[in-house]
């Protein structure tokens, strides 16, 4: 059944990265300047350079290269958080005070889209490193008191897992979710009470249970794999029996995904190496019902090394978004490297 006719490009934006997007919010970066807009406030906010490397940011592909543009932005109640070269600073809107309030020992940044962030100050996000040793214990890290101080709340024994690929709050079941991978007898899904006292284990650390986001609701929770190794299915898990069940197969691994608040549901597929990318396109697909999907755009890589400039990658903006108006960035895409798209879907 074809459900949309097509994507429709709004806008482009001269950003390198979509934090966050909502009816009066947006938040982007470039390089180490993060840029706020919110109900009339306009800020730009430096975050401050790590180490000489930080000083070739001028060029776009020296930033793909060295890893320069890589930023994360969490919205809270009173300002941000922003993850940059292994620092976290707390930003305040009504000071406009920037303070570093911890180092990660583990990585330099995490996944887009991949900190919980509850009740607008508490936040939780896991370390995504290469861990190359896998002998380190990767840590899950927790604040209650919006990023002013913070625990290590929970800790992986060294060799469990490689990374953590996020973690989310379900507002059903009113716990965390942490995803870990990536490779055999690594890919978990922790659900967690926000203490961490009560951890539940799901999977079996096969590539089924290896994904970097979950859709929720009421009685199932949704994946699709994020496998460069084998086919990367859509996972359908129930909530109270935790059986799982393999539906729609896509083109390549998917690392973003997106719920839209008037119905709709986004997936990007990765363009990398490895015997689950099926051709040399990301894909963008939308479903209206978690059953159905239907790709809606195809983006080209730019062609540059991949070990060095790294993979092909669409991925969505935090907030409250609809089908009229939504936002993506892109690495290493052809045309829409380093660049945000305003966008639409029109409805067949």
């Amino acid at each position: 059944m074809e459900i949309i006719v097509e994507l429709s490009f709004l806008e482009t934006i001269e950003k390198e990265i979509c934090h966050y997007a909502s009816k009066d919010t947006f938040i982007s970066s470039k390089h180490n300047k993060v840029y706020v807009s919110k109900s009339g406030l306009e800020l730009k906010v430096s975050l401050p350079r790590q180490g000489w490397k930080d000083y070739f940011g001028f060029s776009r592909c020296l930033r793909r290269l060295l890893r320069l543009d890589k930023c994360n932005v969490a919205l809270l109640n009173d300002g941000f958080i922003a993850i940059r070269m292994s620092k976290v600073y707390r930003y305040y809107f009504a000071t406009k005070e920037l303070k570093h309030v911890l180092t990660i020992n583990n990585c330099r940044n995490v996944l887009h889209q991949s900190i919980a962030v509850v009740n607008g100050n508490e936040i939780f996000f896991g370390e995504y490193g290469n861990n190359s040793n896998q002998k380190v214990a990767v840590t899950v890290y927790r604040s209650l008191d919006g990023g002013e101080n913070w625990d290590k709340i929970y800790q992986f024994t060294p060799g469990k897992i490689k990374h953590i690929h996020g973690c989310y709050y379900d507002p059903y079941e009113k716990k965390i979710w942490t995803l870990t991978g990536d490779f055999k007898g690594q890919c978990y899904m922790l659900c967690s009470d926000k203490d961490f006292a009560d951890v539940e284990w799901v999977g079996d650390g096969d590539q089924v249970f290896r994904a970097c986001n979950l859709f929720f609701e009421k009685d199932s929770i949704h994946w699709v794999m994020d496998s460069q190794l084998q086919d990367s299915y859509h996972i359908e898990m129930d909530r109270k029996t935790r059986e799982i069940e393999k539906r729609t197969v896509f083109a390549g691994p998917v690392w973003y995904i997106k719920r839209l608040t008037d119905g709709y549901y986004l997936a990007a597929t990765a363009q990398e190496t490895g015997a689950g990318v099926k051709d040399e396109y990301a894909h963008l697909y939308a479903s209206k019902d978690l059953i159905e999907w239907q790709e809606i755009y195809r983006f080209q890589h730019d062609g540059l090394p991949k070990r060095y400039f790294k993979n092909g990658i669409v991925s969505f903006a935090d907030g409250d978004q609809d089908s009229t108006s939504f936002y993506f960035f892109t690495e290493a895409i052809k045309n829409l490297d380093g660049k945000i798209a305003k966008c639409k879907i029109i409805d067949g």
